[in-house]
């Protein structure tokens, strides 16, 4: 009997250790030109449909980006998620960081970026200090890549004049 009252303890305790932590999920994105519209406007606009995918994500530092991640299992409202998003240089640098509730609704985080200048990102989904997940997607201008545009990014880019002017 003392078996059998062991084993009913520790499955719950082995359930709740492969529950615990946030689940991964996946991203969904859409794209819409805000410049034009009043403030009005852009306050009510509502992004409803995204498109889920993580490859081949290319945008225009034009566009408003959404993105949506949705969990693959309640996170709980009350954790605390981080989005931090990161541009390359020469390494990944932290651009902007923001703390975020899933929605209880649908699982979901929702939030746009505009006004990205040309490069390469790093979205992340961080909770505790731990990435959940992450996804890396281009910015590219509307004229696309010339070796005149690269030169010219890079030297406004820089902030050391020795670096910046020995190109």
């Amino acid at each position: 009997m003392s078996h059998f009252y062991r084993l009913l303890i520790l499955i719950p305790a082995l359930g709740f250790m492969i529950n615990c932590g946030v689940p991964k999920g996946e991203f969904g994105w859409a794209t819409s030109k805000t410049g034009d519209l009043d403030i009005l406007e852009k306050h009510i606009m509502i992004i409803t449909d995204y498109k889920m995918m993580r490859d081949g994500l290319i945008f225009s530092p034009t566009d408003t980006i959404h993105y949506v991640y949705t969990f693959s299992r309640n996170p709980g409202t009350e954790t605390e998620i981080y989005i931090s998003l990161n541009r390359y240089e020469l390494d990944y640098v932290e651009v902007d960081i923001k703390k975020k509730f899933a929605e209880q609704e649908s699982n979901s985080i929702r939030d746009e970026f505009t006004g990205l200048i040309a490069g390469e990102y790093l979205l992340k989904i961080v909770h505790e200090g731990e990435t959940v997940d992450e996804v890396k997607f281009q910015v590219l201008p509307e004229e696309g890549y010339t070796e005149d545009t690269i030169e010219q990014e890079l030297a406004t880019d820089e902030k050391d004049e020795l670096i910046k002017y020995s190109r």
